[in-house]
């Protein structure tokens, strides 16, 4: 076992422990949700007079920092604009995600050489059951196309056609929104409907849009022209688009489409395509690849979900008490 540090501050050991995270390629997204879980974690100490030391940080004070973020209101001493998410309680899911921050940079740390032994070993929580998997329904995505179409008669067709080719492909594909707004134009193959995407932890896979979703995608391009850009997808102003201008586009589009009350967002459509493609191949490995899960526990979800919904759609023609031709 590599020999104990000594002297070594919380802050120094995140600042190494982040600095792994970059240097191991992991995405963006996973090196602020971690950096900033451990951040949070700096300024409880600090406001708590915890010892600058990491092995003074044991389980009773892991467990004192999760009941502060399950039970706190108006956490992190954050006040105006950016706070609204701390005002109310955390949900159970929020204080999970800490909990499993900390027990990544805790086992990192003594793997290090930092500690002996994590102080996480001694705090076990409860895997939170996960949320069920609600899709769009036919009607709903009916009702988002033609939101574009009217767009495209009224001579916006340039966002039109960009709107609508974003919906289906996200609708064919099931990508993550980052999987989505990374695609270049050299990395479509027009002539079989697939596209090369870079996934999490940079993992690479091609998938498939079928013939409509190809359709649009070439009325695109049409209306796209000859950026200067690689980007598949552009704004008027010829820029590539961000994640959060697609968010944006897709929420004013549900609004307009009257969808406003509806839960989920760009998300949601991963989860309309892998129902949609589970109740037609029940291959969940075909499933896996197309969505780039890394093990099949997250397809798995999809597989209940699917049972579920179908379950409750055959009691609309089965329900006993129905049968019984019952006066309510």
């Amino acid at each position: 076992m590599a020999a104990v540090a000594t002297d070594v501050s919380l802050g120094r050991v995140v600042d190494g422990f982040v600095l792994t995270l970059r240097s191991e390629g992991k995405s963006p997204k996973t090196v602020e949700f971690h950096g900033g879980n451990l951040r949070r974690l700096a300024w409880y100490a600090g406001q708590m007079g915890w010892p600058e030391d990491i092995r003074q940080i044991d389980q009773w004070r892991v467990k004192e920092f999760l009941v502060y973020v399950a039970e706190s209101r108006d956490r992190w001493g954050l006040r105006g604009n950016g706070a609204e998410s701390s005002r109310p309680r955390a949900s159970y899911n929020t204080t999970w995600h800490y909990y499993v921050t900390l027990r990544v940079f805790f086992g990192w740390a003594v793997r290090e050489g930092f500690l002996e032994k994590s102080p996480v070993d001694g705090v076990k929580l409860k895997r939170p059951s996960p949320p069920v998997v609600e899709p769009y329904t036919p009607e709903q995505i009916q009702g988002l196309l033609k939101v574009c179409d009217w767009d495209f008669e009224h001579n916006a067709r340039f966002l039109a056609s960009r709107n609508r080719a974003i919906v289906l492909t996200l609708l064919d594909t099931g990508l993550r929104l980052g999987e989505l707004v990374g695609i270049r134009l050299q990395d479509i193959d027009r002539d079989r409907g697939l596209i090369a995407v870079v996934g999490k932890g940079r993992k690479e896979r091609v998938v498939r849009v079928g013939q409509v979703c190809q359709k649009a995608l070439w009325r695109y391009l049409i209306q796209r022209g000859q950026a200067s850009s690689s980007s598949l997808w552009l704004t008027e102003e010829r820029r590539p688009l961000a994640a959060r201008a697609v968010q944006d586009m897709v929420r004013r589009l549900r609004k307009r489409a009257g969808l406003g009350n509806v839960e989920g967002l760009v998300h949601k459509f991963r989860h309309t395509f892998a129902l949609q493609f589970l109740r037609a191949d029940r291959n969940t490995f075909n499933l896996q690849y197309l969505l780039g899960h890394s093990t099949l526990e997250m397809t798995r979800r999809y597989v209940q979900t699917l049972g579920m919904q179908d379950a409750l759609e055959a009691h609309v023609n089965a329900s006993p008490v129905d049968a019984l031709g019952l006066k309510g």
